[in-house]
């Protein structure tokens, strides 16, 4: 998988993990109780996860982007001018 996919893939999955122990929060009185330590985990590496893959998908679509914009090629040739 490409870390666009794993971002929309975890990012959703965050949400509606959020919506779910809030829900079973409100519901119960007991909730986390002995739970709390796997419910961090949980949000911690999903919080995480979307982080990581956030930041990995912007970078390659600021590479896509200079590859198809023909950037590297306009620096070259300006870097040619000048020394010229």
């Amino acid at each position: 998988m490409d870390n666009e996919t794993l971002f929309f893939v975890i990012g959703p999955l965050l949400a509606v993990s959020a919506i779910v122990v809030s829900f079973i929060g409100l519901r119960s009185e007991k909730f986390p109780g002995r739970f709390a330590p796997l419910v961090f985990l949980w949000f911690a590496i999903l919080v995480g996860s979307a982080t990581t893959f956030a930041v990995f998908h912007s970078k390659d679509e600021e590479s896509h982007k200079e590859q198809s914009s023909g950037l590297p090629q306009a620096t070259e040739e300006a870097e040619e001018a000048e020394s010229q």
